[in-house]
């Protein structure tokens, strides 16, 4: 069999990443393909994985709407598969290289396996394109890897029960084997901050452009003039979030706003957070596996599951509302360190039960209520 693997952009390489090893590791036939979506955060989360990318469709050009990425993967695409004729090709979450993929996928009757399928806001604008990206890839998927069972059940009210398999998430995986690696981070010299005594800010989403932005801005600066606390901000290349937040925050000598970090300094900084503000799906997973808690500038989010140990906290987009929601849940990450909750998104085995379904027909759901973590030895 020949399994070809497709990503784009950050959270794709590094959700995929530990499914192309486990694959490779046990001799099977892999081709990766890039299609550069977002290049330099896709190649810069690379410097980790080492992922050896064996074709590249370098779609990537300044100011890149939907449209142009939707057309460019499409127009190239078609050639790739015609000409590797793989027997199964994996996507990965909700993007637009996704769904173009396992359109053309589906078109050419290749099998599409989705990972991290069945997330579901149900708001086709919160997030957008997500939201409909992930639904339309669940219609054309023939394999569907959700990394709960909530997820699960989303396809099965949606009349998809066939090869649906609660795994857990690949992104758990993903961080349990850099873990050694994170630890050599030394932000305390780098950003001049002091371990679970600053906040993280991280918002880029396309549906927080404009007045919320504003909103969301507006609020962080406030929040640091409350708590007196360090803010630690990796401001995204997109001028929508650029210019607002340069333009809001630059003044507050307390808000350190940062150009865009590599991966290994990212996860440290959620790690060692006192807490995080972000509008980002991946950072509410990863996230927990740190038990630093998550403050989602959202109204609603597709990960529900870390909602009940307040892993995650929803703030909505109000300016009054996040720092309300702020100020309560400042010092909630003492209480998830003291607490056994469970990582509701994964055990770091979801890889493994991935390469079992597909090569060996073997079946052992992700457990969510077991909490602990597993290593590959127990599987």
């Amino acid at each position: 069999m020949r399994y070809c693997f497709v990503v784009g952009t950050r959270p794709e390489l590094i959700k995929t990443a530990p499914v192309i090893k486990e694959f490779q590791q046990n001799n099977q036939e892999t081709i990766v393909l890039s299609t550069s979506q977002h290049k330099e955060l896709l190649n810069m989360a690379n410097q980790v994985f080492n992922i050896n990318f064996d074709f590249d469709l370098d779609i990537m050009k300044p100011n890149q709407d939907l449209f142009d990425i939707s057309i460019n993967v499409m127009s190239k695409i078609k050639d790739f598969l015609s000409h590797i004729q793989p027997d199964f090709v994996f996507v990965q979450g909700d993007t637009t290289t996704a769904f173009i993929v396992s359109l053309a996928s589906f078109y050419l009757n290749i099998k599409v396996c989705h990972i991290e399928a069945g997330l579901r806001s149900f708001d086709k604008h919160q997030p957008f394109p997500e939201e409909i990206n992930r639904r339309l890839i669940s219609v054309v998927g023939d394999y569907h890897f959700c990394p709960t069972k909530l997820s699960a059940r989303n396809l099965y009210k949606e009349n998809i029960k066939e090869n649906v398999f609660i795994t857990g998430n690949t992104v758990v995986d993903a961080l349990l084997s850099i873990s050694k690696l994170i630890d050599t981070v030394d932000i305390e010299k780098k950003f001049d901050v002091e371990k679970n005594n600053f906040i993280l800010v991280e918002v880029h989403r396309r549906e927080s452009f404009g007045k919320t932005m504003l909103s969301i801005l507006e609020a962080i600066n406030e929040i640091q003039y409350f708590t007196k606390l360090k803010i630690i901000f990796p401001v995204h290349y997109n001028p929508n979030v650029r210019k607002p937040a340069f333009e809001i925050l630059s003044k507050n000598r307390n808000i350190n706003l940062i150009e865009p970090v590599d991966y290994l300094t990212m996860l440290s900084l959620i790690k060692n957070a006192k807490l995080i503000i972000t509008d980002s799906g991946g950072i509410q997973e990863e996230a927990p596996t740190f038990r630093t808690p998550c403050l989602v500038v959202r109204n609603k989010t597709e990960r529900p599951e870390g909602i009940k140990h307040k892993f995650i906290i929803i703030a909505g987009t109000e300016k009054k509302s996040i720092i309300s929601k702020t100020l309560k849940y400042l010092n909630h990450k003492q209480k998830l360190q003291k607490s056994n909750a469970p990582n509701p998104y994964g055990d770091g085995l979801a890889s493994k039960r991935i390469f079992n379904i597909l090569v060996n027909n073997i079946y052992h759901p992700f457990q969510e209520n077991k909490g602990k973590i597993k290593t590959r030895k127990n599987v």
